[in-house]
């Protein structure tokens, strides 16, 4: 399992760089473009959204295993033994439902689009396989989220947070 996840987390941020590599080099392009040629790059701005879309998706897994999320920790600092390990588990148990729901509907979104053949506005390329990417990189996070959950159930992981790098 530790192996495993390795290669995945190897393999996202991989994903991640080339999308946020690609993002600056077509803006470089589209700016030089625009202001030395009076040409801006023909769907630059469409490609850097799926772009995004990408590294955002694929920065789900990552963040949940580190359950690096965004908190509020104005009270949560304070608390202690098995109130914080409670917390913990229904934060894990939240944040499970929501990916799950968001895995669900963007399979459904990507659905939508290869039924009906929708393409992006200027270069006409084909939304479905974005929208299904989301969707495993979600139900992948929601995966993520639901092992830390039984994890902590399970009394593994007393506190992981900051234990970025191995499901174990």
């Amino acid at each position: 399992m530790v192996r495993s996840w390795r290669w995945v987390e190897h393999f996202l941020e991989g994903v991640i760089s080339l999308c946020l590599v690609a993002m600056a080099g077509l803006t470089v392009i589209d700016v030089a473009g625009r202001y030395f040629f009076n040409a801006p790059l023909k769907g630059g701005y469409e490609i850097s959204e799926l772009l995004m879309g990408l590294t955002v998706f694929a920065s789900l897994p990552l963040a949940t295993r580190a359950e690096s999320h965004l908190t509020i920790s104005l009270l949560t600092d304070r608390l202690r033994g098995g109130f914080r390990r409670w917390h913990r588990i229904v934060i894990l148990i939240v944040t499970c439902a929501a990916l799950a729901f968001i895995g669900w509907r963007m399979g459904v979104q990507a659905g939508i689009f290869y039924n009906s053949k929708i393409a992006s506005g200027s270069l006409q390329l084909t939304l479905w396989p974005f929208a299904a990417i989301m969707a495993v990189l979600a139900w992948l996070s929601a995966a993520v989220a639901l092992v830390l959950t039984l994890r902590a159930l399970a009394g593994y992981d007393a506190d992981a947070r900051g234990a970025h790098g191995s499901l174990e």
